[in-house]
């Protein structure tokens, strides 16, 4: 049985996750519920990412904790592989790697490794399949778990997700992503009202996975 602190550093991670890249209108995407013909908007909007297969960048995670009126950031590295998962090398304030796929997510601290199988809670599996579905532009699983919300400025889009499984907004009350090219940022409101937020910036192509990315990523 896992216990329960792991459980809830990850379930906290994982509320991180979606705040961040770039912050979006908090109020106005709400006002802009998705149609049938947006589902090709959203595509489009995810397509300079799909069609690579790594991509490589640097994040800073900014999470509030509202009750205790608190702010946390951390700063470090992410790799993207496409349909395959997410690696997230943490570098300040303290070092740690953390790898998610469909099937699994893997925790590297200095207090040693941990390995969750997602398909054994239905939360930690839902989470997982939304990061990957962002990431492959896969509209159609995104439309089956979020009811989504859409809006388009420009070459600005911002996507709004409302969790549609009661077991996910348990955690998650909603998700903003924004970007131009790349996905630039998430946020995440949790059920307790407090926001996480990453911000990516400097995203680029790569051709093959690294030694450790590949590690932990399970090649």
């Amino acid at each position: 049985m896992i216990p329960m602190h792991k459980i809830q550093v990850f379930i906290g991670f994982c509320t991180a996750l979606f705040l961040a890249f770039g912050v979006s209108s908090a109020k106005e995407i709400w006002n802009f519920p998705i149609k049938n013909g947006n589902l090709q908007e959203i595509d489009k909007a995810f397509s300079s990412m799909t069609t690579h297969k790594i991509i490589r960048g640097n994040f800073k995670q900014t999470k509030t904790i509202q009750n205790l009126n608190k702010t946390f950031v951390s700063t470090g590295k992410f790799t993207i592989e496409n349909g395959k998962g997410i690696f997230w090398n943490t570098q300040s304030p303290f070092a740690s790697q953390i790898a998610i796929t469909e099937t699994k997510m893997i925790q590297q601290t200095v207090s040693g490794r941990t390995e969750i199988n997602t398909s054994e809670n239905v939360t930690f599996s839902q989470i997982s399949q939304t990061i990957q579905s962002v990431f492959a532009g896969n509209t159609s699983k995104l439309k089956a778990n979020f009811d989504i919300f859409f809006k388009q400025e420009g070459n600005v889009w911002t996507i709004g997700l409302v969790p549609k499984e009661p077991t996910v907004k348990k955690v998650i009350a909603n998700i903003e992503l924004s970007g131009k090219t790349w996905l630039e940022s998430i946020k995440l409101i949790d059920s307790s009202n407090s926001p996480l937020v990453y911000e990516f910036s400097n995203a680029s192509p790569a051709e093959q996975l690294n030694e450790e990315e590949s590690e932990f990523l399970g090649k």
